[in-house]
């Protein structure tokens, strides 16, 4: 057997728990439900599966918005990151402020944040976004600053002897070693951002997700409510598997095992 079929075949093996857990879960589901063990405002998933087949085309038209709103709020919390870690990393005395501001940033509900910023930049795409990058800014930033605090010493005294510029430490010094540390940023902010997106659109939204959520919970279409529920835990599970992945493609596995 070929390398390449005994990686496969290995990740098979590792993954068949969790898929007949995930399996015998679904058949629990299904026959508490059909059996009538089960409130009736839980659908069966029979029935969630059949309204995401023949509704796709209306759940797409949601969709598409909500992943609009947590990519960009995503880029520009990561961004943001970025240009924080720089400063943090050329004056290091400034680091208790900045993770002080940014946990108390994070430490206010999202609920609380959308009346002031709809004040600011009215009901529209900017406000959702912003919530979003808000929402996602904080796991980012803490692992990036973890990531450039686990430099080695000796290079970092090296760079100084040669008289190398903050840019220059930052670009080839700092970054590749936090990369590894970043991505576990990424992986928890990935999730975050779809929610931020999701909560960002109770806001005055006139379509996506959250909408379709909120009117469907609020019309009684139970088969609906959940519908938008699994496809949103979908969308935030495929969001992290993404960044998993670009992570895989990006660093080596021994690089990825070290900062585990």
């Amino acid at each position: 057997m070929s390398s390449s079929g005994r990686v496969i075949r290995r990740q098979a093996k590792a993954a068949l728990p969790a898929v007949v857990a995930i399996a015998a879960f679904l058949g629990l589901w299904e026959t508490l439900v059909q059996s009538g063990l089960a409130p009736t405002t839980i659908a069966p998933p029979s029935r969630i599966l059949a309204l995401l087949v023949a509704e796709r085309g209306l759940l797409w038209f949601h969709v598409e918005p909500t992943l609009l709103t947590a990519l960009v709020g995503f880029l520009a919390a990561t961004l943001a990151a970025f240009a924080i870690g720089l400063l943090v990393h050329a004056y290091r005395r400034i680091e208790v402020t900045v993770l002080t501001m940014g946990a108390v940033l994070d430490s206010v509900p999202i609920i609380a944040l959308a009346p002031i910023l709809i004040i600011w930049l009215g009901l529209s795409l900017t406000t959702r976004m912003t919530l979003a990058a808000i929402i996602c800014f904080f796991p980012i930033l803490v692992s990036l600053l973890q990531g450039l605090n686990a430099i080695p010493r000796n290079a970092d005294e090296l760079f100084l002897v040669l008289a190398a510029t903050p840019i220059q430490r930052f670009r080839r010094l700092a970054l590749p070693h936090a990369v590894p540390y970043l991505f576990i940023g990424l992986k928890i902010a990935a999730p975050l951002a779809l929610l931020g997106a999701l909560i960002a659109e109770s806001t005055g939204a006139e379509w996506g997700l959250g909408v379709f959520m909120l009117n469907a919970m609020f019309s009684l279409q139970v088969d609906q409510v959940w519908a938008s529920v699994v496809l949103s835990c979908g969308l935030s599970a495929a969001a992290y598997g993404l960044v998993c992945l670009f992570e895989r493609l990006i660093l080596p596995a021994s690089t990825r095992s070290r900062v585990a």
